[in-house]
């Protein structure tokens, strides 16, 4: 019999349990073991040229054994012609239900002289593709290198309509020239609409994916301030090309709100989305329209603050790339490639379709005329003793209205008799948006020498709020009355008045301030 003290019957299980352990390992050794994973055998693939939309031309691959065996992996390609490598390192991604390899089209082509035309010249050597698959510990499995004969390099369209589909094409006119030398570009004037009686106001579309740069050629005839010709180019980075897309308003509607173009410089924008609208007259139009232009820039864009200048440069250069875009049927729709082809002789009935101004709409009612009916019913948000001006009853400031909607910023100024010589109002506002200073006020400046025009800019001298012009609506009649579209705030959803102070030029120029109101 034996006999286990209370310290052994606590050690026993523990001992038991070891045993069995030992046991269990035993067992399983004997016992046959899982096969180890064996690393994949692939079968062939085979390769071809594809459009794939705004992507231009790309290179799609199928597989000739299971999906599952791709299960995991990851596929690169290098594509080279002649021995000479043109891409490398693309990784496969799927579009459009396809397992395709992102080309950029530029590096596969060249392009006629402006003289010549503009044509696509593209080389009859084929392409090989070399292809290997990966594991995710970066091992290639059995058959993970092929290497594929192509055809010829392929060039598919990749542009969409610049206007809303409902304004259909009207008339197409080339003949454009710079010092002297022929390039191909084309000015697209679209049908008008109800909406767009003159045309000035159509949307304009990003016909590409891209990033959009945006560049003002002003005018340098004094008292043009406003007459630029605006230019929107966005750079395919899938294709290697640029659209240059000019004579567009300043501002837009995006949909939500009205924008300033300067606002897309840099940015990402998609095709078919808004980024402009036909503009007014500018000193290089005589007809409303939009140019378009398609180039293959000497470099991709830099992303450096000048890169909107460079674009624009490089698409004047007669040295530049330029493809005559319709004649190379690069629009997607080819329906609307062989009508744009079709009217691109035919300008002449197009030559008399009438200028019209951009109107943003205004939802109050209010008329920047001077007159106080409109503001009858309102309170003043700013009071200043009547008879404290100075210059007597010149510039006495004694009351401000405001108000605000969607799109305008509108205000009434009592400020007694309006002077006979030179004068401003510096309106000091807090539009409850930082600078990169922090600053959210800004200085409104009015003159009486330039009407039809107001400069905004910081109260703490930031770079980012440098004084800039642009334009509005102003009249002394009965009281100042002001009218500033919103969008050349930066569209604030409030704005505060906090001060108004009266300025007086002399024969001199010398400066005085008659009167102060807060």
């Amino acid at each position: 019999m034996m006999v286990f003290s209370k310290e052994s019957k606590r050690i026993l299980p523990h001992v038991i349990a070891g045993a069995l352990a030992l046991i269990a390992g035993a067992c399983s050794w004997l016992r046959p073991q899982a096969p180890m994973p064996t690393v994949p055998v692939l079968q062939d693939f085979s390769a071809s040229l594809m459009g794939k939309g705004t992507h231009g031309t790309v290179l799609c691959v199928q597989y000739q054994g299971r999906s599952a065996d791709l299960a995991g992996l990851t596929l690169q390609a290098t594509i080279s012609r002649a021995g000479e490598v043109i891409e490398s390192g693309i990784t496969a991604e799927t579009m459009a239900g396809d397992t395709c390899f992102e080309m950029v089209d530029a590096k596969y082509v060249s392009t006629s002289s402006n003289i010549e035309g503009g044509s696509l010249v593209i080389s009859p050597q084929p392409l090989t593709l070399s292809l290997q698959a990966f594991l995710s510990d970066g091992q290639q499995p059995a058959n993970g290198d092929q290497t594929l004969l192509l055809g010829p390099y392929v060039q598919f369209p990749f542009l969409n309509w610049i206007f809303p589909e409902s304004a259909r094409p009207a008339c197409v006119a080339g003949g454009h020239t710079r010092e002297g030398v022929f390039y191909p570009a084309w000015d697209i004037i679209p049908e008008p609409s109800i909406e767009n009686p003159t045309l000035v106001g159509t949307p304009v579309l990003a016909p590409v994916d891209g990033t959009a740069y945006v560049w003002l050629l002003p005018n340098g005839e004094p008292g043009r301030r406003f007459d630029t010709v605006n230019a929107v180019l966005i750079y395919s980075e899938a294709t290697g090309f640029a659209v240059d897309l000019t004579h567009e308003a300043d501002v837009f509607y995006d949909g939500s709100q009205w924008r300033m173009i300067t606002t897309l410089n840099g940015q990402p924008v998609s095709a078919g989305t808004q980024i402009g609208v036909i503009g007014p007259k500018d000193h290089a139009s005589s007809i409303p329209h939009t140019h378009l232009q398609v180039f293959i820039p000497p470099e991709p864009p830099s992303g450096k603050p000048d890169a909107n200048r460079f674009l624009y440069v490089a698409s004047t250069a007669n040295s530049t790339g330029n493809i005559d875009a319709i004649k190379q049927g690069l629009f997607l729709d080819a329906k609307l490639n062989e009508e744009l082809l079709a009217l691109s002789g035919q300008f002449l009935r197009c030559e008399n379709y009438p200028w019209g101004e951009l109107e943003i709409p205004q939802q109050l009612p209010f008329t920047a005329d001077g007159r106080r009916d409109d503001w009858k019913d309102l309170e003043p948000a700013l009071r200043d003793k009547e008879g404290d001006s100075a210059a007597g009853d010149v510039l006495d400031l004694r009351s401000l209205n405001s108000a605000l909607d969607d799109n305008y910023l509108y205000l009434l100024i009592e400020a007694g008799q309006e002077p006979e010589g030179r004068w401003a109002l510096d309106i000091f506002v807090d539009l409850h948006a930082k600078n990169a200073c922090g600053s959210s006020e800004r200085s409104i400046k009015v003159w009486s020498d330039q009407p039809g025009a107001f400069t905004i800019a910081s109260v703490d001298n930031c770079p980012d709020s440098a004084a800039q012009t642009y334009p509005a609506v102003f009249a002394w009649g009965e009281a100042f009355e002001l009218r500033i579209p919103l969008v050349y705030l930066n569209n604030p959803v409030a704005v505060d008045v906090l001060s108004v102070k009266g300025i007086l030029v002399d024969e001199r120029g010398g400066y005085s301030y008659p009167d102060y109101m807060r």
